[in-house]
């Protein structure tokens, strides 16, 4: 009886909680991959049990080997928070690893407790990320076989999130969504779970987003240089090699370039599946910016005039981070995507953290590594304050994820394909690692 009444309060006693708190802030407030034992055998029992797939499916593409084995981590002994009463933020060594295998017979979900002052949550969260491995990439199918409709392409590298499977050993599926595409690829021409968490920030690419009006891209790291066409606000190309002043770029798929780099900033991207109609005005985009190189300077001349993003202008610190924290709040509920990019849509936690940033000016990595590494400077618990990121781990001194801090002890984040977007006590996890500041 006592269990029973404890059931039906404590739901209701966390509601109260977590509302009475967001008020108080701001008013409003498995072992993978051994589907692939080896990857050569398997495309040779596939070349001669379904040659078809090689002809019609993959073309050139074969799983490439080395897919990187699981193992378990133990975990540092991170920094404990000063006023942590229990010592949780404390870590341990400790088998963390969850196979692959056992999150995908049990739907693809979080397979840790939905307790929070777990740690299931930064662990779990990766077990529906895959990424393409393939030579080249490989069609998205409408159907668990190669008789479906090609619906688009997943190049390598690309990124997805993994929806359900079909079948089992060589002819394992999985149903996936990357980017606007959702369908069907056989589960070797992927890495995935802990082991595409491992080799994450292996799979970013770096972009330079232009800021000017109008950006000319040259021939060479001059501006004595010729031009052989120019970029436009908010236009993105692929950076090849970074300088104080110069940064080499692709400006189409067979020209290089060079831009100047203080009128651009740097974002970091997955590459995610393309449907046939994305490809199609991807090719019409490259002929528009080919076609740039044969305008007269004087008709389009550069511009260099950096235009201020609207509601980016604030009196104070305090005033942008109360902004950045009741900003994130608003995707409160809203669902968990891997590798996903929109916080109306869906996304990670470091996709969280990265797109709340970007819509304030700030730039920041892609994977909860780069913002661990990359970004902002490490403060104490002490110097704590709303919009910070706190930063977690569950490969020992590796960032596995990532939080926003709304201040009263607490994070909003992405937390998992089972939560989603929450808020949870900031010791919610026992693998914290650090925090970060990269505002002031």
């Amino acid at each position: 009886m006592k269990k029973k009444i404890l059931n039906t309060l404590c739901p209701c006693l966390m509601l109260l909680i977590l509302g009475c708190s967001t008020a108080k802030f701001e008013s409003r407030a498995a072992e993978a991959g051994n589907l692939v034992n080896s990857a050569n055998s398997n495309i040779s029992q596939e070349n001669n049990t379904t040659a078809n797939v090689t002809a019609r499916d993959i073309f050139d593409n074969q799983a490439t080997g080395g897919i990187f084995s699981s193992s378990s981590a133990n975990l540092i002994n991170s920094r404990t928070l000063p006023s942590d009463p229990s010592g949780a933020a404390q870590g341990g060594s400790q088998d963390k690893s969850q196979g692959v295998s056992r999150g995908i017979s049990q739907g693809v979900s979080d397979t840790g407790s939905d307790a929070e002052g777990t740690d299931g949550d930064s662990e779990g969260e990766y077990s529906t990320f895959a990424i393409a491995d393939v030579n080249n990439y490989v069609n998205v199918r409408s159907l668990p076989s190669t008789e479906g409709k090609i619906l688009g392409k997943m190049y390598d590298g690309s990124v997805a999130e993994i929806l359900s499977t079909e079948g089992a050993g060589d002819d394992m599926w999985f149903q996936v969504v990357s980017g606007s595409v959702e369908g069907y690829i056989k589960a070797q021409y992927f890495i995935y779970g802990e082991d595409a968490a491992a080799v994450i920030d292996d799979y970013v690419t770096k972009y330079a987003q232009v800021k000017a009006s109008r950006l000319n891209v040259r021939k060479e790291p001059s501006t004595e240089a010729s031009r052989i066409g120019y970029l436009d606000n908010g236009e993105k190309v692929k950076i090849l090699e970074t300088g104080d002043e110069w940064m080499k770029v692709q400006y189409t798929e067979d020209t290089t370039g060079y831009i100047a780099a203080e009128y651009t900033t740097i974002v970091e991207e997955y590459k995610y599946a393309k449907s046939i109609e994305e490809e199609r005005a991807e090719l019409e985009a490259q002929r528009k910016a080919a076609a740039r190189a044969k305008e007269a300077e004087s008709s389009k001349p550069e511009n260099t005039f950096t235009p201020v993003p609207a509601g980016t202008n604030y009196t104070s610190n305090e005033e942008l981070r109360s902004s950045i924290v009741e900003y994130a709040m608003q995707f409160l509920g809203n669902k968990y995507v891997s590798g996903g990019r929109s916080l109306t849509s869906g996304t990670d936690c470091s996709g969280f953290t990265c797109y709340i940033y970007a819509d304030f000016g700030y730039s920041l990595s892609r994977t909860p590594e780069g913002q661990w590494n990359s970004n902002g400077r490490e403060i104490t618990a002490d110097e704590i304050q709303p919009g910070d990121i706190v930063c977690y781990s569950s490969k020992g001194s590796k960032c596995t994820h990532v939080g926003l801090y709304i201040g009263d002890g607490q994070i909003i984040h992405s937390a998992n394909s089972r939560k989603g977007v929450i808020i949870s006590n900031i010791y919610y996890d026992n693998t914290f690692i650090g925090i970060k500041n990269v505002i002031d």
